[in-house]
Order: structure tokens, then sequence, then C-alpha cells
């Protein structure tokens, strides 16, 4: 069998000049995604995007998501009222949560007055704990409902419509579990801003502080003022990977690695949408109409194309670092062997069909 160093061709002008303006736009794409959600009004998270997920990887990328249907944040248990010592229903992580952010708060804020910190504190707290208290026995039904709905999809059902009936049914759940978590997030975001407000009037509207997610998966060995979750050091990890991707692109500098990269971002877009007939739920239509092949997978293959040939030498930084070190770097460590038509002197693929 012959290899590729057996077969030679030349790119045009005209082929080069597309191939740069191929670079660029992808380059772009990926840019302005990554850019965009940096901002703040758009509340940017892969929660939302992987939750939906569907095929035959949707567990995998569930396991990524903490807390999905809200149970570990919605345990409901007893703590000792400091006044009157009786037992007190309430949210046994939101509890904690709150407690200890109110402990480091005061000591970073250690010059407010207190006296009136706690009075915000207690009335924001005994409001949690009431609403504890009152939804107690609907959130037992709603755990004890949802297990069964467990239990029931553990058994192979394959009857018209019943994948429309599962994903509905787990949607609904979470959108259930939401509401309850929805307002007790509220609730301690109107906390923290009350408290940032009486420590400086400048800070009110302050909200995020407070971690109230399960802690479990948090990334141990980064610093906690970059991430404290897994869910945020995803989101963190997305928008710098677009930003970065598409910058690289666009300029053309280290172009086979950005491709790379963007194309294992795609391989995972693709197998989270899985454009694939029968599968629920279906692709909106207002993105177009796909039967295998979607938008995400003409792109990705695209981004492989790209990272087969010297795209970032045409036009880009890649042609600096191809003649000042890169092609020694190939010669000294004989990397040419793996390829020898990405790395043809000129930029020129050699390409004669020899029989």
């Amino acid at each position: 069998m012959s290899n590729c160093k057996n077969f030679s061709f030349q790119f045009c002008i005209c082929s080069i000049a597309l191939l740069v303006l191929l670079r660029v736009a992808i380059g772009w794409h990926f840019f302005y995604e990554g850019l965009h959600k940096f901002d703040p009004a758009e509340g940017f998270s892969a929660k939302g995007f992987l939750g939906v997920a569907k095929g035959p990887t949707a567990e995998f990328y569930f396991a990524f998501l903490p807390d999905l249907s809200s149970e570990q944040r919605l345990v409901i248990g007893t703590v000792k009222d400091e006044k009157t010592g009786r037992e007190i229903k309430t949210f046994i992580v939101y509890e904690e949560a709150w407690n200890k952010f109110y402990t480091a708060f005061l000591k970073h804020f250690s010059q407010i007055d207190q006296a009136e910190a706690d009075k915000i504190f207690n009335r924001y707290r005994a409001s949690m704990r009431a609403g504890a208290a009152d939804e107690e026995s609907d959130i037992v039904a709603f755990k004890a409902s949802l297990n069964r709905f467990r239990e029931m999809n553990k058994i192979p059902n394959d009857a018209p419509y019943e994948g429309k009936r599962r994903f509905d049914s787990k949607m609904g759940y979470r959108a259930e579990g939401d509401r309850w978590t929805g307002m007790l997030e509220k609730l301690g975001g109107g906390l923290e801003s009350d408290l940032c407000r009486l420590a400086n009037p400048k800070l009110a509207g302050t909200k995020g502080s407070i971690v109230t997610v399960p802690e479990k998966g948090v990334i141990k060995f980064l610093p906690v003022p970059v991430v404290k979750t897994q869910m945020q050091a995803m989101d963190l990890a997305v928008m710098y990977a677009l930003t970065a991707i598409g910058l690289c692109m666009m300029l053309g500098f280290c172009n086979r690695l950005a491709c790379l990269g963007g194309a294992a971002f795609l391989v995972n877009v693709v197998m989270t949408t899985y454009p694939v007939p029968g599968v629920y739920p279906p692709m909106p239509s207002a993105v177009g109409n796909f039967l295998f092949v979607s938008k995400d997978v003409v792109e990705l293959i695209a981004m492989l194309f790209l990272a087969s040939v010297p795209a970032g030498r045409w036009g880009g930084l890649d042609y600096f670092l191809w003649n000042c070190g890169g092609k020694q770097f190939v010669a000294k460590f004989k990397l040419d062997k793996l390829c020898p038509c990405c790395c043809e002197k000129n930029q020129t693929v050699q390409t004669e069909d020899t029989k």
C-alpha cells in the first residue's frame, strides 16, 4: 500500500485564500461565541445545554452536572433554635452555606454594626426555615414520586411515544425541583445583597458568593476566588477555551492545535444534540432540519480538514513559528515521518500518484 508521501499536489493561490478565509471565519465564530458568554447579563451556564443531552451519551454528560433534580439541596432537617432551644425545620444545605458565608462576611467586614447585621441574617434565615416547615410534605411527595419514576425507567420499554413521555417527565421533575431551589437562591441573593449594602452602599446588589450547590466534584486544587464548584469550573473552561481557540485560529497561531481543540469541543456538541431520527426530543426546526449531518457536524469536518493542512502558515503567525525553529524541531525529532505531506517545504504538499 502507498502512503501519503506517494501523492503530490499543490494548492493554488485561490485555494489558499479560501482556506485562510475558512480558518478566519470559523475562528471568528468560536471567538465571538466565547466572548459573548462572558457577558454577565447572559448568565451563561453549560448546565442548561448539557442538562438536555440525549442519545447514548446523555448519562455521561449528566454526571458532570450536580444535583440536576435538586434532591440534595432540598434535604430538610432540624436545627436547635439559639434562643428557645426548640428543634426547627430547615433546609440543611442552605443553612450550612448561609452560616459559612455569614461567618466569612463578619470576618471580612469587622467594622460593621454586627447587631444590625444579625437582624438582617436572622430575618432571612427565619424566612427560609418557615419555608422548610411549610413545604416539607410537598417535597417529601416530590422525592417519592421521582424515585418511583426512576424505578420505572429501569424497565426497558420501546412502546411508541414512551421516549417522549419519559423525557418530558424528567424535565418536569427538574422544573419542579428548580421551583423550590430557585426561590431559595433568590432568598440567599437578597441576604447577600442586604448585608453587603450594610457594609458599603456601593456593594448593594452583590450576589453569587453563597455556594449552595453540592460540593461533590469541586476542583480542590484551584483557589476559591477562581472557582468554587465543578459547574463554575466547567463554565469558565468553556468560555476561555472557545475564546482562545477562536483567537488562535484567526491569528493562525498554533492553528493545528486550535483546530483539534475546537474539533474535540464540537464532538461533545454533536453527541449532546445527537441529530439522529427517532431520538426525542428532535432538534428544533428553527435551527434547520437535520438527518445525521447537522451544522455542527459540517463545522467539525471543516476543523479536522484545517488541522490536516498548514493553514496557519498561510497568512498567519504559524509562518514565523515554522521558519523560526519549527522546521528544525520537526527535522530533529523526525516528526515529518508521522505525516510527510504536512511538513513539505514552502507549504507545498507533494502529491503525484505513484504506482
